[in-house]
């Protein structure tokens, strides 16, 4: 794919394993590159995490594209009713199945539907999640002038192709996982339905006992393949190449650097979940509060004891804002710190990679 797009290198121009005249690569000089390899791994996760809380549009662009790849989803259910077993087939089963069970036109218009907003969802993740991987990477090599307004080139097509590309072969053992696994979670499912081993346990609680293994192979397979895959785009856009040498490069580094990449998952793996349980304990609990706020049938001086108050004033729709307002201020710091740990993320693996590209020059 021609054209001076970001991550197509020059061999006669390159400068310490990175080329001198490609957008992402200019900043990163020999002394750039020698500062990421002489750092130390505890030097570039302490430079990683300065990068993510620096500015605030790092921490805004990381959240777009960890939102836009998902995030969204945990952030909400907290927030969400979700129906029951009986609401949707209620709602669904009636109009797309036929009284002998066979499905109707209105059941494969549903499916259509939804693999239509699956796919848009996707290639809508693929481009923006990608636009988002070139300007974080290209940010934490040169921070200084991400300082001002200055317009920010954006990356030819072919580069956003390969990135997709990237992206979606690491996808492919997930996807397989997730097929093996999902066979064995609706067994469970359905059997916990049929026949619940304990109705004083949730569900979800259940079903997750009765397929752990399947559930911790989803898991596991999936920070393989997102590490993989982080480390095969900064490979595509800081060595240049194409998608076989980008995916090359991060298997390489995988097997020559597996201290550096181990502890790398684990700390931002540990920081993300941290971050994300958190984010959904508090808002579960805002909104916990809000839905008690809004069933009191009482005035809230009768409810606490207060009953003289009660002839006066109803304090319900004061304490009913007060709790939205803490619902908004518990999804809004969810969502910063999302940013954050995303921005760190991101600097993290390039960090790394930028280490690894040092090491290789030099020896």
């Amino acid at each position: 794919m021609a054209g001076p797009a970001i991550g197509k290198a020059l061999p006669d121009q390159a400068v310490d394993g990175l080329t001198a005249d490609r957008p992402l690569a200019a900043p990163t000089q020999a002394s750039g590159v020698d500062a990421s390899a002489r750092a130390g791994w505890t030097g570039r996760a302490l430079r990683a995490f300065r990068f993510g809380i620096q500015s605030s549009d790092n921490v805004l662009v990381a959240l777009a594209g960890f939102l836009v790849r998902g995030g969204l989803v945990f952030l909400a259910v907290p927030s969400v009713v979700l129906p029951s077993v009986i609401g949707l087939a209620g709602t669904v089963g009636i109009s797309s199945f036929s009284i002998d069970g066979s499905p109707t036109a209105r059941f494969y218009e549903l499916v259509a539907l939804a693999i239509a907003g699956v796919t848009l969802w996707l290639a809508t993740a693929a481009v923006v999640g990608s636009l988002v991987d070139v300007w974080l990477v290209e940010a934490a090599r040169s921070p200084a002038e991400r300082l001002g307004d200055q317009a920010r080139p954006l990356p030819d097509g072919g580069t956003l192709l390969d990135m997709i590309a990237v992206r979606g072969l690491c996808l492919l053992p997930l996807a397989a996982t997730l097929l093996w696994a999902a066979s064995r979670i609706y067994s469970a499912t359905y059997d916990e339905l049929l026949a619940p081993s304990n109705l004083a346990v949730p569900l979800f609680v259940r079903i997750a006992e009765r397929q752990a293994d399947g559930i911790a192979a989803v898991v596991i397979v999936w920070l393989a393949t997102e590490t993989l895959a982080a480390l095969a785009v900064r490979h595509l856009l800081l060595a240049g190449g194409g998608v076989g040498s980008a995916m090359t490069g991060a298997v390489s580094q995988v097997v020559r650097r597996p201290l550096s990449t181990l502890m790398t998952t684990v700390l931002w793996s540990v920081a993300g979940f941290a971050a994300m349980a958190g984010t959904m304990a508090a808002a579960a609990t805002a909104y916990g509060l809000c839905l008690e706020t809004a069933r009191l049938s009482d005035p809230i001086a009768v409810t606490v004891g207060l009953g003289a108050l009660s002839t006066t004033r109803d304090f319900r729709p004061v304490v009913f804002v007060l709790v939205t307002l803490v619902l908004v201020a518990a999804w809004l710091a969810g969502a910063a710190v999302s940013g954050v740990a995303s921005a760190w993320r991101s600097a993290a693996w390039t960090e790394e990679v930028v280490a690894a590209l040092g090491s290789d020059q030099s020896g």
